[in-house]
């Protein structure tokens, strides 16, 4: 499960390096923002009630959220965003394919396992979702304000779908959930820390008396 995960990851970031997206971050990087923000609203939202989830295989399933949230996704949009067609005839053409492609790999993965459904999501509603995102994902390069109420009112939706909880105990925890509760760090670099205010003093007295 692990190596099917890391194969997805360097699948989307080979797609992007071939494809040269980088060029367009500059123009784009405003909607990977948007779309990082609600995805990360996302498991803030649901965190106790994940109606969509990947499967960790062998990951701490936080660090995969991570990768998720702040890679995987964004790279996937910014690839696609990147060849964009300019007419709308074509862009309908090359959102449908989109959607289309994306539905069938998530049927894919759900298959595989990799990818897990609750409280009555299935992959239906996952190409719904992918509709939404690619659309809202282009809107908001012209009309920011117009993309993020129309999320707004996806996500109001969804909740009563879904019927998420939304009470205090429900969304009581960290705002870093997406990330380990504890990282450790090696005994050799914890010494090296700690010595750094003791050599940063015994600069300063040098100077001073000096």
């Amino acid at each position: 499960m692990k190596q099917k995960q890391t194969v997805l990851i360097l699948i989307i970031l080979f797609l992007n390096i071939i494809n040269k997206t980088w060029k367009d971050l500059g123009k784009y990087y405003k909607n990977l923002v948007f779309v990082t923000v609600i995805n990360a609203f996302y498991y803030y939202l649901c965190k106790r009630h994940l109606v969509w989830e990947f499967r960790p295989g062998g990951f701490s399933w936080r660090w995969l959220r991570v990768y998720h949230t702040f890679v995987v996704t964004p790279l996937l949009i910014l690839l696609y965003l990147s060849k964009l067609p300019s007419t709308l005839s074509k862009q309908i053409v090359y959102i449908t394919n989109w959607v289309t492609g994306s539905f069938v790999v998530e049927y894919g993965l759900h298959k595989l396992k990799m990818i897990q459904f609750k409280y009555g999501w299935n992959v239906f509603w996952s190409g719904i979702l992918y509709f939404k995102m690619y659309i809202y994902s282009h809107i908001f390069t012209y009309r920011p304000v117009l993309a993020s109420l129309l999320s707004l009112v996806s996500i109001i939706f969804l909740i009563f779908k879904f019927r998420v909880p939304i009470t205090k105990r429900h969304l009581k925890g960290s705002l870093f959930f997406l990330f380990p509760k504890r990282v450790s760090i090696p005994h050799k670099y914890k010494i090296l820390i700690g010595a750094f205010p003791k050599k940063l003093n015994n600069k300063i007295e040098s100077m001073i008396h000096n």
